[in-house]
């Protein structure tokens, strides 16, 4: 009985998925090769933000901060990649990088709750990235939507990108760092009672997180061949949705990428559905919403709230 309720635990996000693509399906009428490049397309930065978000939560925390950092990613690229390709690249990564770096330091360093340093740091990139690009501009020419996304051409590169991502997260899971991680966010004193590095270990999931926030604004800047102060603002609250509806419970130490990237499919479908069905927006952000409620309402992640407050 305990296997059995441990396969449709990790099943269902498949099984969910499976069911609002039916819907989306019989909503359109067809869907066809160019529709799951688009599907699969739409859903690489918010796969990236909540891959980037899992690495924290997995030690305990959490990261308000990831979209803004995406945003400022996006204007860096969108501001100097014509010019300056390799800094175009190499700016908007190091900025990730550096976001992710002083998150982490003043959670390890100060111990500081990381609930309020990543809240702090969430207005500070929002601000330096409205100092970058004020307004939507810049430019990222069509070129790069090759090198990002396959062109428009290939239906099935959005699914190659998303299997890539995939393998690599996974891949780093199952190495030492991932495996630490893990058994930071299970118990943390026992973890560092064992010989873990607990503090260089937390730091580089900050790290990670940046960068791959960093990588999802690229993403959204490539998709609108331009960059926009504001355009990852609304992952902050998604990416923590989609980790929760992919089963990973927010008091950390268990998951798997692959269950990440099944929440975040499952929200880019969702949004999907509401948008044939000519639904208001607002539905998305409501469910949202509830989504985190019922699951913050329960008695584990009751504790794992009171846990961010404190260093």
């Amino acid at each position: 009985m305990t296997r059995l309720r441990s396969a449709v635990s990790d099943a269902w996000p498949v099984l969910v998925f499976l069911g609002l693509l039916a819907m989306l399906v019989l909503l359109k009428g067809r869907f066809n090769g160019f529709d799951m490049r688009a599907l699969s397309v739409n859903a690489l930065p918010l796969v990236l933000i909540a891959l980037a978000q899992f690495l924290v939560i997995l030690t305990r925390g959490i990261d308000l901060s990831l979209g803004p950092v995406a945003s400022l990613a996006g204007a860096l690229m969108a501001l100097h990649v014509t010019d300056s390709p390799a800094l175009g690249f190499a700016l908007p990564l190091a900025a990730g990088l550096a976001a992710g770096l002083l998150n982490g330091g003043l959670v390890v360093g100060l111990r500081l709750p990381p609930i309020i340093v990543t809240l702090a740091t969430m207005s500070i990139w929002q601000g330096v990235a409205l100092l970058v690009l004020p307004n939507p501009g810049g430019s990222i020419p069509a070129l790069y939507q090759s090198i990002f996304m396959g062109g428009f051409s290939a239906p099935a590169i959005g699914l190659v990108s998303l299997a890539v991502w995939t393998v690599l997260l996974s891949w780093l899971m199952a190495s030492r760092f991932g495996l630490d991680l893990r058994a930071i966010g299970s118990d943390e004193a026992a973890a560092r009672m064992s010989g873990i590095r607990v503090a260089r270990a937390k730091l580089g999931a900050y790290a990670a997180a940046g960068l791959l926030a960093a990588f999802s604004g690229m993403y959204l800047g490539v998709a609108m061949a331009s960059g926009s102060p504001v355009v990852g603002d609304g992952y902050i609250l998604t990416s923590i949705v989609a980790v929760v509806i992919g089963g990973i419970p927010l008091t950390g130490g268990r998951g798997a990428p692959i269950a990440v990237v099944m929440g975040a499919l499952i929200l880019t479908i969702m949004a999907s559905l509401l948008y044939f069905a000519q639904v208001s927006s607002f539905y998305q952000s409501l469910i949202n919403g509830l989504i985190l409620l019922a699951v913050v309402g329960t008695p584990g992640a009751r504790g794992f709230a009171a846990g961010l407050l404190r260093p």
